[in-house]
């Protein structure tokens, strides 16, 4: 656990703040123009959770202490705003032109990046719970603290109508947007509706169930990456397969892990004869993923898919099939 800062210490005691909070999620949809939504942009990075007591702490998606991982984002030395607090944000890393770049993420420690904390909602304050209040209570709440330093930053919200919104982060090439009610409470660890993310490309999580092996000059690694998505009662649904996207960087790493979880059962439900080669091996579904791509085929397969990044702060079983 990662010391305060010098001054950090006699704040609210931990024990009046919670130890830990599940994120709120987005669901995946358009927001109905009759009812008001504000409207941020979609972050490119790993959800966490700051939890300001007598200790810093960040948590992850997964409810992981990753404090230790980002040593570069303890609060600003002007931390005063953010005592007694517990914030929603995201980490993200930017490249040249100040996007927020996921790829970036995977590599930082080799190149040396620093990532960055952008906040985004205020859930306790000061030994007050704020989960029940409205956002736009929680959100000017945040925004007055008026936190500032050289990895934190709250962004601000983005105005006018949905269809403005698309275009212009479409043309700074981000992913999208979430679309939030005003007048919605925080609802840990479900996808109410009250949070919309709408996307400017289709990007969505995977579990890896097997691969194909590599031919060429990817002999000695792997070809393509065999895909899926569980569905309602909890079977792994088979997606396709994405063999682009990954450098060698990424094909050694997988082939190492994918070797040491290899087994001789397949993991999805409803592989078709014909639907994967013969020489196809599996795995123990516990990787996660990202990958871009088109659209669904009829078949309930991905087309043109493109690997995106690796997912370490999803589980594997909330992986799903992300539908309006």
């Amino acid at each position: 656990m990662a010391n305060p800062p010098s001054g950090y210490r006699s704040i609210v005691p931990d024990r009046a703040m919670p130890t830990q909070i599940e994120p709120m999620k987005a669901k995946l949809g358009d927001p109905d123009p009759g009812s008001p939504w504000e409207f941020e942009v979609k972050w490119d990075g790993y959800r966490a959770l700051a939890f300001c007591g007598d200790r810093f702490r960040l948590q992850g998606r997964r409810l992981d202490d990753i404090t230790a991982s980002y040593p570069e984002l303890s609060p600003p030395s002007t931390a005063g705003p953010v005592r007694g607090k517990v914030l929603d944000g995201e980490i993200v890393v930017f490249d040249r032109d100040g996007r927020p770049d996921f790829q970036l993420m995977q590599v930082r420690r080799e190149r040396g990046l620093e990532a960055n904390f952008l906040i985004f909602d205020l859930l306790w304050s000061d030994g007050t719970d704020l989960r029940e209040r409205p956002y736009a209570e929680r959100r000017e709440r945040l925004e007055g603290l008026g936190i500032a330093g050289d990895r934190w930053s709250v962004p601000e919200r983005v105005e006018g109508e949905l269809n403005e919104v698309l275009a212009a982060t479409a043309e700074l090439g981000l992913e999208g947007i979430v679309a939030k009610r005003p007048d919605s409470p925080y609802v840990s660890g479900t996808r109410t509706g009250f949070w919309l993310k709408v996307k400017n490309t289709t990007r969505q999580e995977f579990v890896v169930g097997g691969w194909l092996p590599g031919k060429g000059h990817r002999a000695g690694t792997l070809g393509s990456l065999l895909l899926g998505y569980h569905d309602r009662d909890g079977r792994l649904r088979f997606a396709g397969r994405v063999g682009t996207g990954m450098d060698e960087r990424i094909l050694t790493a997988l082939a190492g892990e994918l070797a040491a979880s290899a087994t001789g059962e397949r993991p999805f439900e409803d592989v078709a004869p014909g639907d994967i080669p013969a020489e196809a091996r599996w795995c123990e579904p516990r990787i996660v993923v990202e990958v871009r791509f088109t659209l669904w085929t009829r078949d309930g397969r991905l087309r043109n898919p493109v690997f995106v990044g690796f997912r370490p702060d999803k589980r594997p079983r909330e992986v799903v099939r992300e539908e309006p």
